[in-house]
């Protein structure tokens, strides 16, 4: 099969990034969202990052709207927050509980106390967001030491107004990642199209699918199918995947309603059966590592062989992903109710960042 390189603009808002975090999401969609921090109504959110260039001027830094969690538009809100800016004596790695012990001794308060407003975001037509949209410019820049360190964001939110009413808690669905301990990266399929019903199913047939680099040097695809052809008495259905190099939008002929998204030069029989309500769950393990920054198109369906009962899902691309980088970059530490907390929960799922 033929693999065509994808290349991805870093774009934010118009200006390029002093960098992304994880550096390894700039051009590639998170495996993840989250609504930390500008989601909530009354939170502390730090992150640590220890992928800022040494001597950096950082003058603000911007979230992505998720391609992947949700297909809506989101409203315009404006949230009241404030961010302080330090190098921490902690790595991402080694990351406190306890917000003051992350904190560097020089702190710089880069944004006062303030409300921004942002704005209204539409689900992207391809994976990842193309611009950072979600920007918080600084009053005050802060430069990274020359020697380089670990940079703590600190963001404290105080309130927020949203269509919905004031001090709310928001589904913003902004781009996050989750890493891994051991180098191992997921990167979900970005849905688009339509699946076609089965027969006697009023409901298209759709799937998910997600596509993990192992740290073993294997790759592993999971498959989730929804509203396919069901298994009934003795006759099994069964789960097939599609995938090509490039999008094909083709009729099949036996049913002009249901359509080949993919070009399909690889097909799998999947393991197992489809259920009695027509969903499938399962795993292809043991694939070749495939080199990363090749998008691939691929599709989902099921049939049954006694009855040619067939349902296609709809297309789902991605992009393969490299290892997850090693050590883990960044972390966060949240609280998630309670601005004036001593102490949140460490994780190593973050919102993905641009600085600028």
């Amino acid at each position: 099969m033929l693999l065509l390189p994808v290349v991805l603009p870093a774009i934010l808002c118009g200006q390029q990034p002093i960098t992304a975090s994880p550096g390894d999401r700039l051009a590639l969609e998170g495996s993840s969202f989250t609504h930390y921090p500008i989601g909530r109504h009354n939170a502390r959110l730090q992150t640590l990052h220890d992928d800022i260039p040494a001597g950096a001027v950082v003058s603000g830094h911007a979230y992505r709207r998720d391609a992947i969690g949700i297909r809506g538009q989101l409203p315009a809100f404006d949230c009241e927050l404030e961010v302080t800016l330090s190098v921490s004596a902690n790595s991402a790695s080694t990351a406190s509980s306890v917000f003051a012990s992350n904190l560097g001794s020089s702190s710089v308060v880069a944004l006062p106390r303030t409300t921004l407003h942002f704005p209204s975001t539409s689900r992207p037509s391809l994976d990842p967001a193309p611009t950072f949209e979600l920007m918080i410019p600084y009053a005050v820049p802060f430069v990274m030491p020359a020697s380089g360190g670990t940079l703590c964001v600190d963001i404290v939110i105080f309130g927020n107004q949203t269509p919905l009413g004031n001090d709310r808690n928001l589904s913003v669905y902004l781009d996050a990642h989750e890493q891994f301990a051991d180098g191992s990266a997921v990167q979900p399929g970005f849905r688009l199209g339509t699946g076609c019903a089965a027969p006697g199913n009023t409901r298209d047939s759709y799937a998910n699918l997600d596509f993990w680099s192992m740290a073993n040097g294997t790759s592993e695809i999971d498959i989730s199918i929804r509203h396919g052809v069901a298994s009934s008495g003795n006759h099994p259905a069964f789960a097939f995947l599609t995938i090509g190099n490039w999008i094909n939008a083709t009729p099949w002929p036996l049913r002009p309603d249901c359509t080949f998204w993919s070009s399909s030069e690889l097909w799998f029989s999947l393991p197992g059966s489809m259920t009695a309500s027509g969903t499938y769950d399962d795993q292809l393990t043991g694939l070749p590592l495939l080199p990363a920054g090749y998008r691939l198109w691929c599709q989902a369906g099921s049939i049954d062989l006694a009855t040619v009962a067939t349902a296609f899902g709809d297309a789902i691309t991605f992009v393969t992903p490299p290892y997850g980088m090693l050590p883990i970059p960044c972390a966060r530490i949240a609280s998630a109710s309670d601005r004036a907390a001593s102490t949140g929960a460490v994780s190593r799922s973050v919102p993905v960042m641009a600085f600028f």
